[in-house]
Order: structure tokens, then sequence, then C-alpha cells
């Protein structure tokens, strides 16, 4: 879907490269890219056309700490893709996935070993509330986060739970932080959407 450089402060470490891409599992109330719905059939690139493209920012992500950023859209749909550009050398950079993961484990477990971050935006851990926000359930996505705190993986894991007005009240994010804490994890993004 596009690429944007130089970005500080929201996808990651350091000064980051955002890959977008496009297609999502889920329908969000309220989504602030359904532009990723639009599959756009000249939009496709090959893994070393995309590689060539961000390697020009290396000296920042040296400089910095950062790197890539994989999202979307939701880039776990795109996981075999993902690996084969970290495999042409991008795997040298920090390499962080914002995803929602509502995707299987089974599709996307082989980036395990290549990503140093992932930021999950898990919505709302309350099933009803998550179907009635996103029209999917989160049982994938519940399933998919006990793998990763199984995996002793969690402390790579920051969790996006945000104030959805109409949708989840404070009580409710109360509760989704018990439940993730249950599971094993401890970095989350608490924050309100605002609604134009």
């Amino acid at each position: 879907m596009g690429v944007d450089r130089l970005r500080m402060g929201t996808d990651g470490q350091g000064i980051t490269t955002l890959v977008a891409f496009y297609n999502c599992p889920l329908n969000c109330r309220f989504c602030i890219n359904h532009k990723c719905h639009l599959v756009d059939s000249n939009s496709k690139v090959s893994t070393i056309e995309l590689y060539n493209n961000i390697k020009i920012d290396q000296l920042y992500f040296v400089a910095t700490g950062g790197g890539l950023t994989f999202g979307g859209g939701e880039p776990l749909l795109q996981a075999s893709f993902i690996q084969d550009v970290l495999e042409l050398g991008a795997k040298n950079w920090h390499t962080t996935i914002e995803t929602s993961l509502n995707v299987p484990y089974e599709k996307w477990y082989s980036l395990i070993d290549y990503v140093d971050e992932w930021i999950v935006d898990v919505k709302d851990m309350n099933p009803s509330i998550y179907k009635c926000y996103t029209s999917k359930d989160n049982a994938v996505v519940i399933h998919n986060l006990k793998k990763i705190s199984d995996l002793g993986l969690a402390k790579k894991v920051l969790i996006r739970l945000p104030f959805i007005k109409g949708f989840n009240t404070e009580s409710d994010i109360r509760s989704s932080y018990h439940k993730l804490g249950q599971i094993g994890y401890s970095r989350f993004d608490k924050f309100s959407y605002k609604l134009i």
C-alpha cells in the first residue's frame, strides 16, 4: 500500500520506515485506513524491489536503533513475503510488526525469530465488544497471545488498548488489563480514539 520513511515515535524505536500492506481480516467501525480494503493490483512489488527501496534508510536505522515496521492493513497476511524481505538483509535492522494478531498462528509463526517488537492492537478482550467493533471474533487473537507468551516472548509485545466511545468503558479496559496480565503481558499503550 505504501512505504513511509523517517517516522519517529509511532512505529517502534528510533527512526523507522513503515511498510504498509493491503488487506485486513477486520472491518473496524472507526478504521483509520479504509484504503487497506481497496486492493490495488498495480501496487505489487517484488521482495528485492522493496528491499532496495528501503535499504537507503539504513544509515538512519543504525544511528537511532530504528528499522522496519510492517503494518497495514494486516501485515501477517503477507508473512512469507515479509520473511523473504528480511532474509535479503533487512533482518539486520530492528523489526516491528503492527498487527491485530487476528491471523491463524500457523500462517505467521515462521516470523517469530525475526521480530524484535510486536505492537498488537487488541481493541478489547471481551469477545462481544471486539465483535461489535471489528465484526470478527477474537478467539484467534487470544490463542496467538497465549502462544507468544508460552514462547517467553511477552516482553517483546506492546498491547494497544484503546478507549472506544460507544463500545467499551474504563471498566472494560481494566478487565482487559487483568486478563492480559494473567496471560503474561505487562506492556500497554492505553489511549482514546479521537472521533471526528
